[in-house]
């Protein structure tokens, strides 16, 4: 059965237009160019999938392959996410869309092994803003590995091709953002109750505008740390987690070169504790200093870290909540980066066999310390978003969802958009 996470994430085209969290800014920008060639990026996940399907046949075809299709339509009153100064009643700026996606699920295991391929090609068009119709392609391949009864991890690449999300690029000018990743993880289980972890992961970030291409960058994440196994399915650990961020085209203001390389160091306790059969919290938090190859005004560091409580009452009923302050990469000229401290909650409720409700309410508030000594002295941005959803099933394999949303930001002044958007969307998708 298709679950409704894929539905929102697989079909919902709102979930590109009004992510909140979504990355990809500054507005207004001119100039086009060819997408870089993607030669060479996607190393892993092709080894993984030739890997995949070049491995013995351990089960029937309907068993390990699954492709899927589906259509979704949707509404949005303020597309580009421009002003209310600028649209009024946002009529002028307002757009339905329609999204056809094809693609397939394939999982199978080998002995200890278990490989996993997603991939999937979707079709975007815009009634009045069609210069931004677009094709989007989005591939993931894992390979759950396990070596004797002491050694595990996993191996995995991803592909994305989407539109930039307009809550920071508000320009009708198509730009595509692509992104690619591959990563690695090991477990070494040293002693019934003790586990030792390495983690290593890079993704690379290229925007098809010219005037974006200074956004163009690789980060690389290493990570070390260790885990205590309690009895009762918990653990405690502690990580050490260095990130490093290389921007390929730094920007020149005159003869001054503003590069955003960074390199972020964290030492965090990490934490799963189950409290009982129906709640448990997950733990992650310390120290992080972020610093700069350029303009050390910018450096910063502090607490960062995130939790999330998830509650369930009963089977049908579910309740998470999220709490963070964490560094994030702001893609656009006047910051480096923003301080990011948020706070959500989300309810699942199952009210039927058939039928599923979903709703979310967050917020967010960005600063940004890299402005502290310059005229935009205490800039921010502070975002509210709700959802209501729901997804009939009519049939194991063929669902129906409908989806309301709102969207709205304040702004300090001269920083960024205040704005307001509304949307709605339906989707209806079948796996075979």
């Amino acid at each position: 059965m298709l679950s409704y996470a894929r539905n929102r994430n697989v079909y919902d085209l709102h979930q590109t237009v009004s992510a909140t969290w979504a990355q990809g800014q500054q507005p207004a920008l001119t100039g086009h160019r060819r997408a870089p060639g993607k030669a060479g990026r996607n190393t892993v996940l092709a080894a993984l999938m030739g890997l995949v399907f070049s491995a013995p046949a351990m089960a029937a075809l309907s068993d390990t392959i699954h492709p899927f299709v589906g259509v979704s339509y949707s509404y949005d009153d303020n597309l580009l996410r421009l002003p209310d100064s600028r649209t009024g009643d946002n009529a002028g700026y307002s757009d339905t869309s329609k999204q056809v996606v094809a693609g397939l699920d394939f999982e199978r295991p080998v002995g200890q092994q278990q490989f996993s391929v997603t991939a999937k090609v979707s079709k975007v068009t815009f009634d009045r803003f069609d210069e931004l119709n677009y094709t989007g392609k989005d591939a993931t391949a894992n390979w759950q590995w396990r070596l004797g009864k002491h050694f595990d991890g996993t191996l995995g690449g991803t592909y994305s091709q989407t539109l930039t999300p307009f809550t920071d690029f508000h320009s009708s000018q198509l730009n595509l953002r692509t992104q690619t990743g591959e990563y690695v993880t090991a477990n070494w289980l040293f002693h019934p109750s003790w586990r030792a972890r390495t983690r290593y992961e890079q993704n690379k970030f290229n925007y098809d505008l010219t005037s974006q291409s200074y956004l163009d960058r690789t980060e690389k994440i290493e990570e070390v740390g260790f885990d205590y196994l309690a009895a009762s399915g918990s653990t405690v650990g502690l990580l050490v987690r260095q990130t490093k961020g290389d921007y390929e085209n730094p920007l020149f203001f005159g003869n001054e070169l503003f590069d955003e390389s960074f390199k972020q160091d964290e030492l965090k306790l990490k934490v799963l504790w189950k409290l009982g059969a129906v709640t448990q919290l997950q733990f992650e938090a310390g120290h992080a200093r972020r610093t700069h190859e350029s303009a050390n005004v910018r450096d910063a560091s502090g607490t960062n870290g995130r939790a999330i409580a998830t509650w369930s009452p009963k089977a049908t009923l579910q309740f998470t909540g999220t709490l963070y302050r964490e560094f994030s990469a702001f893609e656009g000229s006047l910051a480096t980066y923003s301080l990011n401290k948020g706070a959500s909650v989300a309810a699942t409720w199952s009210a039927t066999e058939k039928i599923r409700v979903d709703a979310q309410y967050l917020v967010v508030r960005r600063d940004y310390p890299g402005l502290e000594q310059s005229a935009l002295l205490g800039a921010y941005d502070h975002n509210h978003t709700s959802s209501l959803g729901a997804t009939y099933t009519a049939r194991s394999n063929i669902s129906l969802g409908l989806n309301v949303y709102r969207d709205v930001r304040s702004v300090s002044p001269a920083f960024s958009n205040a704005y307001r958007a509304n949307g709605v969307s339906f989707n209806a998708n079948v796996q075979f």
